[in-house]
């Protein structure tokens, strides 16, 4: 949904909606940005490169904390955020994946299939990374691999059986 411009929702534990994410991606310098729930701005994230392996750089306010480059991986994914020296280490095939600044972990993120969809559960270890963390979370999401529970939408027809 990300990536059509749909507006993100993000709620704490409690269920109370805290921020909003809006934006798309896909072209060069196209953002998504972190909102309050009262509207007011607190960071963003553009995309500054295309290609296999794009760039994006972080702004938390109007200033540019760090950038990130996808990088190749099969099935474990590995980034490094320059500037703010964080590692982000993955699982694409679980959607796992951790973020850790040194031996500190600062994110942990991980999916969770509920009746009524997919979301990812977040982790972060302290408030004032929530706004970085939340705009690499999308990243992540785009960059994981998708399985498409639909045999339709994967090329297979159900079976039909004569009796």
């Amino acid at each position: 949904m990300a990536t059509k411009g749909v507006p993100i929702i993000v709620r704490d534990e409690k269920n109370v909606p805290v921020y909003l994410i809006t934006g798309r991606w896909g072209l060069r310098q196209d953002a998504f940005t972190l909102y309050k729930i009262d509207g007011s701005y607190v960071a963003e994230i553009k995309q500054t490169t295309l290609g296999l392996f794009p760039r994006f750089d972080l702004y938390l306010g109007k200033q540019k904390v760090g950038s990130v480059k996808k990088m190749y991986g099969v099935w474990h994914q590995f980034q490094f955020v320059s500037d703010l020296n964080w590692i982000i280490m993955g699982d694409l095939m679980n959607h796992h994946y951790k973020i850790y600044h040194r031996t500190k972990t600062l994110l942990t993120m991980d999916k969770a299939i509920l009746s009524d969809g997919d979301y990812y559960e977040l982790a972060i270890t302290y408030e004032q990374d929530a706004p970085i963390c939340l705009l690499l979370s999308l990243i992540l999401d785009h960059w994981s691999v998708r399985r498409d529970k639909s045999p339709i939408k994967r090329g297979f027809a159900n079976p039909m059986y004569n009796t």
